[in-house]
């Protein structure tokens, strides 16, 4: 496939678009969801949830899938899925069409997103670090432009279900890229190989760096569902409450892209990933204390913060495993239960929002849980490493 490599750069880059639209889309919508469905805060925030804790549980399942029917036909079959699940949003004026298609949406995203990174390890090892920095842009891309476009198109098509569906377009395309991608698979599962009963769960090592992924995992899900329903809570309309979730989206392209091309000049990833950190806790700040001072400057230095963390998360294991087997051991742990983890955080605050009537107590906690995973991160100094 190697006389293939543009296309499938351009198909993966596709596919990566595609992994948060159905995610981010929602937020923007979330409060007209709630008050058309009769939904409880609670409830309401398990269509962000249902589809993070999909992708943990199936990061430990998509070695499978992938050995029987081939990880490149996996990955077209996840994309239709996302497709398939996001197009029948348009009768999701039930409850029940709306929480049915957020399952379809999750184990979709659940399984591309958990093959993808070996695609790039097969392909384009020499440039791995780029093709993943510009395939984690893709999919901020994705984000950005479904958590700034629903609130208009809601307003444009008449209803937010409507709203939603559209965003299966982009997984229209990228599986009709993907699809003669998929028919030269004639490898199975190479480089999917089952890692499941050699994860390592008893090294000490590889619990700190997966109690770092699950708090900045639990930190982005959190601060994305309820960034926007914050300052609609505080008095604001719809869509310019979204404008401060686009502005939190955008700016992470700029925390991965930007953050990480800083750090690989630097043997010692502490400092920026502890400068991260430290922007993600000063918009925390901002949200709980002083939403009117500087509302865009509050989601702009969240978005850049939690950039800057996830990307770095993704290069830990590579950092700190002694050899590329033994990183693909650890990016499963890690991702396996940093998701599971991640899905806590929305339906928490959520049924903290219920019971409290405001979502000042819960940013607290998660500017409490940022502080934490500021004192994980000084484990990971140059020459550790998990076995």
């Amino acid at each position: 496939m190697k006389r293939n490599r543009t296309v499938l750069l351009i198909g993966l880059l596709l596919v990566a678009l595609n992994f948060r639209p159905a995610i981010t889309s929602i937020p923007p919508v979330l409060e007209a969801i709630r008050a058309d469905l009769g939904l409880s805060y609670t409830a309401v925030s398990l269509l962000t949830t249902v589809p993070t804790l999909l992708i943990g549980l199936f990061a430990f399942s998509a070695a499978p899938v992938s050995r029987l029917l081939g990880r490149e036909r996996a990955i077209l079959w996840a994309t239709v899925l996302v497709g398939v699940g996001t197009a029948l949003r348009v009768w999701g004026a039930t409850a029940v069409v709306l929480f049915g298609t957020t399952v379809l949406i999750g184990i979709g995203i659940a399984i591309s997103q958990t093959l993808l990174p070996s695609i790039v390890n097969d392909y384009f090892p020499e440039r791995a670090a780029l093709v993943t920095g510009l395939y984690t842009t893709s999919l901020g891309i994705g984000a950005a432009v479904a958590a700034g476009g629903t609130a208009p198109l809601t307003g444009v098509l008449g209803s937010w279900p409507r709203a939603l569906a559209v965003w299966a377009v982009l997984a229209g395309i990228a599986a009709a890229v993907w699809a003669p991608i998929s028919r030269s698979d004639d490898s199975g599962s190479r480089g999917a190989q089952s890692t499941q009963n050699q994860l390592p769960w008893q090294h000490t090592g590889a619990w700190i760096t997966t109690l770092f992924f699950s708090a900045q995992t639990l930190l982005y899900y959190s601060e994305l569902t309820w960034i926007a329903p914050l300052y609609v809570d505080l008095g604001w309309e719809t869509e310019r409450a979204g404008f401060v979730l686009t502005l939190f989206v955008i700016a992470q392209l700029g925390g991965s892209l930007g953050i990480p091309a800083l750090a690989d000049r630097w043997t010692d990833r502490r400092p920026w990933l502890v400068l991260a950190g430290v922007l993600n806790a000063i918009g925390l700040v901002g949200f709980v204390w002083f939403p009117f001072v500087s509302p865009w400057g509050w989601g702009i230095l969240t978005g850049i913060g939690m950039g800057g963390l996830f990307a770095l998360g993704l290069t830990l294991p590579s950092d700190l495993a002694p050899n590329a087997d033994a990183a693909g051991r650890l990016t499963a742990m890690m991702i396996g239960v940093g998701y599971v983890v991640g899905a806590v955080g929305p339906v928490a605050i959520g049924g903290a929002r219920d019971l409290l009537g405001s979502y000042d107590p819960s940013f607290i906690v998660l500017l409490g849980l940022n502080v934490a995973m500021l004192v994980t991160m000084l484990w990971f100094r140059p020459n550790r490493s998990v076995a």
